[in-house]
């Protein structure tokens, strides 16, 4: 259920105009959810926007968070402007804004200090002459295909505190290899994260970042194809602060010598992604990570060397210390349940376990630490999407796994309403859930499930063709955090319901309902009798009737 904080927002936010004194009587950090409210339900009307300008813009916001609006344009942008204001953290995403928006409101902020602006299609890098804070750490450019290396230079060299960078998604293309060497020389020192994949950056780049940025902790190389193991080794030697380092799909690693400087890796690292590294030298693999001790997460999808034998000496080493094990689309005959044991027997401590898409898999090897009554409370996320696991596990994971917050079983046949009600039971925190394609799940699942685990943000439920409009009211009345959810195939289901959905829900709430062949829009009741909102035509008149008969007869009796 909605916390009473939302509650009293969602009113707010519905009756902002008729509120008298809203400045003088709602602190600040309302203001400013009040604002982000506003913005992911698009109620910022012009009639709404004069209010707003009058009652929430005032100049003690520290904060404003602007997601998926196209009525936050330049123009509110620009309204919103004011030097008095003093912002500490601006995001902007998904929203219809420009240049000129962006150099306004970016104007003689010098308290700023963490900068999110994502998927802004408009902005070049004219709209960041503006941004100049001696305090900013923290840059986000994730999304704005526009965006070129002399914009992020730019950013880079009037702010040259920033540790946190990211950019990267559309537009890489405009984004040259001298760019490196600029992050490096303008921020090398404090830059603590760089996040720029998938970029093609070649060694040359490499070596300056890691000879200029000693205090790299995080730097993901995902789909780098031109890193060789000498640039990798000059790395490590300079970087010796890496503790999470992703080398997805570099794929000059796979083969001598290159291969050889994963034995150089450095033990400060924690999370190491090896994803799509053809790696066939099992002793390279096996010793490289059993010498990282300090390691906790780890991704290994697609290593052809990766056996039972290899995993097995692996865990026995690292298990006991590893929180996150990623096996995904490991599709290899001789990986079978047998290497899955090694983690039952090795790991004590595991929050994460992602073997979707290993179709050798049943998961019966994992049972006695799916029902280890200690080792349970620790896992928190599951992905167990594969057409031969166990509905033994499933139910295990279900009933012992009581802080269990993400679990997907898409695609697996045996998913039906008594698992869903093992989670309602059990699971009270969970928040993702992904059942695509379990046509046996019916309404009785989902309500059972949204009643009882009313935290649920992220719902996968594409073809589940069995569940109707009474789901969606379920979930609209349960869960009001909602965020996303897909309901591709779901013919039972109408707009008018997904509507009531959004409307109620405190987050603006992505649905994806692509279904070919709908039912033509019916119109929706509440049914006086039960209480529960229904299509019109759905309502069984025989029942309804049968019902007044007997309120009456009882009416009649007592009289």
């Amino acid at each position: 259920m909605k916390s009473l904080e939302d509650t009293c927002i969602h009113c707010i936010m519905n009756s902002i105009q008729d509120i008298p004194h809203i400045k003088e009587k709602l602190p600040r950090i309302y203001k400013e959810l009040l604002l982000m409210r506003l913005s992911e339900h698009s109620l910022l009307t012009p009639n709404v926007m004069e209010c707003v300008k009058q009652q929430l813009f005032v100049t003690s916001l520290q904060h404003l968070q602007l997601y998926h609006c196209d009525q936050v344009n330049d123009q509110f942008l620009k309204s919103f402007a004011d030097s008095r204001r003093q912002l500490k953290t601006l995001v902007i995403e998904k929203c219809d804004v420009s240049d000129v928006g962006v150099l306004a409101v970016t104007h003689q902020q010098k308290s700023l200090e963490t900068l999110v602006l994502k998927y802004l299609i408009h902005l070049t890098q004219k709209g960041l002459g503006n941004v100049k804070s001696p305090v900013l750490h923290t840059l986000n450019l994730k999304g704005c295909s526009q965006m070129n290396s002399k914009g992020v230079l730019t950013v880079l060299q009037n702010n040259p505190s920033i540790e946190v960078l990211r950019v990267a998604g559309q537009g890489n293309h405009k984004y040259d290899d001298l760019l490196f060497h600029d992050i490096a020389e303008t921020v090398g020192p404090t830059l603590k994260e760089l996040h720029f994949a998938p970029h093609t950056i070649s060694d040359v780049c490499l070596c300056v970042l890691a000879t200029r940025c000693p205090n790299l902790q995080v730097l993901s190389l995902y789909g780098c194809p031109r890193i060789t193991g000498g640039s990798l080794l000059k790395l490590t030697q300079g970087c010796t602060s890496l503790r999470n380092l992703d080398l997805s799909y570099c794929v000059q690693l796979s083969h001598s010598p290159d291969n050889q400087s994963l034995w150089t890796l450095p033990v400060t690292l924690t999370t190491l992604s090896l994803c799509g590294i053809m790696l066939e030298d099992k002793e390279i693999l096996v010793e490289a990570l059993q010498r990282l001790r300090n390691l906790q997460s780890v991704r290994l999808c697609g290593i052809p060397c990766l056996d039972d034998d290899t995993f097995t000496q692996i865990m026995e080493k690292r298990g006991s210390s590893l929180v996150e094990i990623d096996l995904s689309g490991m599709r290899k005959k001789d990986f079978t349940d047998e290497g899955l044991r090694s983690i039952s027997k090795y790991c004590t401590s595991l929050e994460i376990l992602n073997i979707s898409m290993c179709h050798e898999f049943t998961g019966e090897s994992l049972l006695p630490l799916l029902e280890d009554p200690k080792r349970a409370q620790h896992i928190t996320k599951l992905f167990l999407s594969s057409r031969k696991i166990s509905y033994e596990v499933l139910c295990a994971a279900a009933t012992y796994c009581n802080n269990l917050c993400s679990l997907d079983l898409g695609g697996v046949g045996c998913v039906d309403d008594n698992l869903l009600c093992l989670l309602a039971q059990n699971t009270p925190k969970l928040q993702r859930l992904g059942i695509k394609g379990c046509s046996k799940v019916t309404d009785t699942g989902l309500c059972t499930l949204s009643g009882s685990c009313q935290d649920l943000a992220f719902l996968v439920l594409s073809g589940v063709n069995n569940i109707t409009d009474k789901s969606i009211f379920c979930i609209a009345n349960n869960c009001p955090y909602l965020e996303e959810i897909y309901l591709n195939g779901c013919k039972q289901i109408s707009t008018t319901t997904l509507q009531y959905l959004m409307d109620y829900c405190v987050s603006s709430v992505y649905i994806q309902h692509v279904t070919p062949n709908l039912a033509p829009e019916q119109l929706m009741a509440k049914n006086l009798d039960t209480g529960e909102f229904c299509r019109v035509d759905q309502i069984d008149y025989n029942t309804h009737n049968s019902h007044k008969r007997k309120i009456a007869k009882e009416e009649l009796v007592g009289l």
